[in-house]
């Protein structure tokens, strides 16, 4: 410091002027300022605890982690699919004559049999049509008869026998139709179910082919998925399979492979497959479900839980107890090869 005095004592013996002389110290005096700051930086690092937390900071602590025996037992693997639920057998039953409904018999939600009378059409003239045939028919079948026997004794020609009999025919063809027309003012169900649906009330003109009611055999409730080809040679008919309702609170239903289809669907590279209910219970059709389709099943699998298992490089990984010289467990990596996962 004492030399940085003398320059500036040196420098103002000389000739200077007045200007040069004060911006010479300047320089000077900012010089030894920035020294003096440069030795405190100096010192500051030395003595620096983030420098020194640094520099001493001991090694990172280990990790605890949670031990798991493994243990043998049974593993699935299972296929998950999406499906809605629907019914195979479900109708719509329409009209098949033209009448006005005198009497309902039955309400949506009725659980009906097979041939029940859901409804009766007004059928005044479907009955006269019915009985004037019958009438005609009655008058034939005696012509014919009569001149059978006659025939049969030679004492008729043969086309007067035939005509008889080709009347009698007619007779017969024209009541079977009567007798049509008049059972179609009766609505039946055609299938065992339970009503949907109802789309006339008494009253209504009921027209050939109006859609009067809708029946769904609940019992008949399935779910369609379709399972990507390369599952195919797992695939089998009566296979193990569940139904699990986010509906019902995640109930799970247990189910079947009803049907495989045979064929491919070339642009979706998938398979239809049909599972059928063993207990419908809650389900309806419409229902959105998942499904899981059992493909394999182990008894004797080692179990690691899923959380335990790492991957890198298309390689799976889990951690066992290694104790090593000096008596420390430490986790060391296991290379394990995964055949069969769930939901665990």
């Amino acid at each position: 410091m004492k030399n940085y005095f003398k320059m500036i004592i040196r420098l103002l013996k000389f000739n200077l002027s007045f200007v040069h002389s004060v911006q010479v110290i300047v320089c000077l005096i900012a010089f030894i300022a920035l020294q003096g700051c440069g030795k405190d930086r100096a010192g500051d690092s030395k003595d620096n605890p983030a420098t020194m937390a640094t520099k001493n900071s001991p090694q990172s602590k280990p990790v605890l982690v949670e031990l798991i025996e493994i243990k043998r037992g049974t593993i699935e693997e299972i296929l998950e699919r999406s499906a809605a639920l629907q019914a195979e057998e479900q109708v719509q039953v329409l009209a098949r004559t033209q009448n006005p409904a005198i009497e309902l018999l039955v309400e949506e939600g009725d659980n009906v049999e097979k041939d029940q009378v859901l409804l009766r059409l007004e059928s005044d003239s479907q009955k006269t049509a019915y009985d004037q045939t019958m009438t005609q028919f009655d008058k034939a079948r005696v012509e014919f008869e009569r001149l059978e026997k006659l025939y049969k004794e030679s004492l008729i020609s043969e086309s007067d026998y035939l005509n008889a009999k080709f009347a009698y025919e007619q007779a017969r063809l024209q009541l079977d139709t009567a007798k049509r027309d008049l059972d179609y003012t009766e609505v039946r169900a055609p299938i065992k179910g339970t009503i949907t649906a109802r789309s006339v009330k008494v009253g209504d003109k009921v027209t050939t082919g109006t859609s009067i009611f809708e029946i769904i055999n609940l019992e008949s409730t399935v779910a369609v998925v379709h399972a990507p080809e390369q599952y195919l040679p797992k695939l089998k008919k009566d296979m193990q399979a569940r139904l699990i309702s986010g509906t019902l609170d995640n109930q799970v239903f247990e189910g079947y492979v009803k049907r495989i289809s045979p064929v491919v669907d070339a642009e979706a590279g998938t398979v239809k497959v049909v599972v059928g209910v063993k207990e419908r219970g809650s389900l309806s059709p419409g229902m959105w479900v998942q499904v899981e389709l059992v493909l394999d099943e182990n008894d004797e699998a080692i179990l690691i839980p899923k959380r335990s298992i790492t991957y890198a490089v298309d390689q799976a990984f889990a951690f066992k107890v290694d104790t090593d010289e000096e008596g420390l467990r430490r986790a060391k990596r296991q290379l394990v090869v995964v055949r069969n996962s769930d939901k665990e």
